[in-house]
């Protein structure tokens, strides 16, 4: 049965989540994350999109973007191939790297963007892999509260937090206040491989155009 298609629009926010397949790790030694994370800085010259986000966990990963021309598919199609014949080749893994094809939640607009950020980087935290989320090594997040110079992450991202360092520092306590906030509402995006997170108005309005995509594919 053909899956249906995306949700896709030019200029559009997406957080981007996999895992590995049957939950196994996809990042078992420093070289992977490294890889990984090469790949990311690679497809910022190959395709024009912005990274605003990203945190890799041992057996799952997460991603902000936002597109332009490219589609979201065709940037994580490169990701994922890419990594995964590098992890088999290395690991002597044979089949399938990732569980599925990859979730995508398409994302209104910046403080919807912010609140899954916040989700993003306290994920290492909430896995009890780190206590406080600065000490996790593989997320942007030191990048994002102006603690190492923007690398991964695309300059705009000033525009989403602030250029300042007051209004980093709003930031960075909006993050640590989800230390002790119920987020479940966010996992449960995550249950469906599309999904939006905005007003009830653009959820509706994005699934109209879905489903016409949908019917159009048939």
């Amino acid at each position: 049965m053909p899956r249906g298609p995306r949700f896709v629009f030019e200029n559009a926010f997406y957080h981007v989540f996999n895992r590995g397949i049957n939950k196994q790790p996809i990042f078992i030694n420093r070289q992977d994350y490294s890889f990984f994370l090469k790949k990311l800085s690679d497809l910022k010259r190959e395709f024009d999109h912005s990274l605003y986000a990203y945190c890799l966990m041992p057996n799952h990963f997460h991603l902000s973007f936002q597109t332009r021309k490219t589609s979201i598919s065709k940037i994580m199609a490169s990701l994922a191939t890419s990594f995964s014949m590098y992890f088999n080749r290395t690991h002597n893994h044979f089949g399938p790297v990732f569980q599925n094809r990859f979730k995508s939640i398409l994302i209104q607009d910046d403080p919807y963007f912010l609140q899954l950020s916040k989700y993003i980087y306290l994920n290492p935290v909430k896995a009890g892999i780190v206590k406080d989320p600065v000490d996790y090594k593989y997320s942007s997040i030191r990048e994002a509260l102006g603690r190492e110079p923007l690398y991964f992450l695309d300059n705009d991202i000033t525009r989403l937090i602030g250029e300042t360092k007051e209004s980093q520092k709003e930031y960075e306590k909006f993050i640590y206040d989800g230390l002790s906030e119920d987020l479940s509402h966010v996992e449960e995006l995550f249950e469906k491989e599309e999904a939006t997170f905005g007003t009830p108005r653009f959820s509706t309005l994005s699934q109209k155009k879905y489903l016409r995509r949908k019917q159009r594919s048939i």
